[in-house]
């Protein structure tokens, strides 16, 4: 399959059905591939005590019916998208919150778009090249559909933390922006597309040997620049009470201490500072309301320098891995 048509397949993992269709094998596989997406199928066989056939078998199940997929999770500056941001829907009463929701997943520029409780209808995050291609989708696209009654658009200033992986998260585990070279870039905007191909297979395209690209890829995880992954729902995976929090800071912290500090708080998943009405922006995954609300009050709102805090639940997620655009045209510097 050419990349382009790679890139038009990506697959959008949604809310439902539910954490029931999933036993006690495939939450092990889920939770052995979040912790390294690249893991053999011998060794994840061996680890889940099922036979590699096995293994594969059912990680092409949960791969197919959309439970997960498998991508190298970094920057988005590093597959060329350097204007986030998390526009935030009203609506008028015509959709349901739920359907529309569903129809903006479809926009190659959002890759995580939640159907919320709370002042805002739809929440999504937009993934774009730059800033005039992230206002134009917010206030243009998105703006003008029916059932949209308005759009806030938060930019981001950094994404400042990502930990993807939803049980027994580590803080090495976490990808934050790093220096990465042109040959970086090139062998992360391949792992983008497909986290397990194997580096032989892309190798003489980029002009690298397969040793190389090998030792590249392990240098760039030990750093937390990046790491290839299982990228699951969040809702599907039994976190049914998780939720955008937005964060306003007073000017004695900072926002930049404050999105520090969340990224000690175990069930913070993602953190980004904005600008616009909110200062930090940042994920929480819980599976009970109780836990989402210890979180709330003990994790954030009593973090120095909070001055407040709105939550917006999910009620319906759909997420799907970034994906650069055009992977084809991607070559790196000379190698030296």
């Amino acid at each position: 399959m050419p990349p382009s048509a790679e890139l038009a397949t990506a697959r959008t993992l949604l809310s439902d059905p539910g954490y029931t269709d999933l036993d006690a094998v495939d939450r092990q596989l889920i939770d052995l591939l979040q912790a390294d997406g690249r893991i053999p199928y011998a060794e994840l066989g061996r680890r889940a005590d099922i036979t590699e056939k096995t293994a594969r078998r059912r990680v092409s199940r949960l791969l197919s019916e959309g439970y997960m997929s498998i991508a190298a999770i970094t920057d988005p500056a590093v597959l060329g998208f350097h204007a986030l941001g998390l526009a935030l829907l009203t609506v008028d009463g015509s959709r349901t919150p739920v359907e529309l929701a569903a129809e903006l997943a479809h926009l190659p520029e959002a890759d995580y778009v939640t159907a919320t409780t709370g002042p805002y209808g739809v929440v999504l995050e937009l993934v774009c090249t730059d800033a005039r291609e992230l206002h134009d989708v917010a206030f243009g696209r998105i703006a003008t559909l029916p059932g949209v009654g308005s759009v806030e658009l938060l930019p981001y200033l950094r994404l400042h933390y990502q930990q993807a992986r939803l049980s027994g998260a580590l803080a090495d585990g976490a990808v934050r922006p790093r220096p990465l070279d042109d040959i970086d870039r090139a062998i992360l905007t391949r792992l983008a597309v497909d986290g397990r191909a194997a580096f032989r297979d892309f190798a003489s395209a980029l002009g690298l040997s397969e040793t190389t690209i090998r030792s590249r890829y392990s240098r760039i995880v030990e750093t937390g620049a990046a790491r290839v992954m299982c990228i699951a729902n969040p809702l599907r995976l039994g976190y049914r009470h998780s939720s955008w929090v937005a964060i306003r800071t007073d000017g004695r912290a900072g926002a930049q201490k404050v999105a520090e500090e969340l990224t000690r708080v175990d069930a913070v998943s993602y953190v980004a500072l904005t600008a616009g009405r909110w200062d930090v922006l940042a994920e929480v995954l819980t599976t009970r309301g109780e836990d989402l609300l210890d979180v709330l009050d003990e994790g954030i709102r009593g973090l120095d320098g909070v001055t407040a805090i709105q939550a917006w639940p999910y009620i319906s997620v759909h997420y799907k891995a970034i994906h650069p655009r055009d992977v084809g045209n991607v070559s790196p510097a000379p190698f030296c």
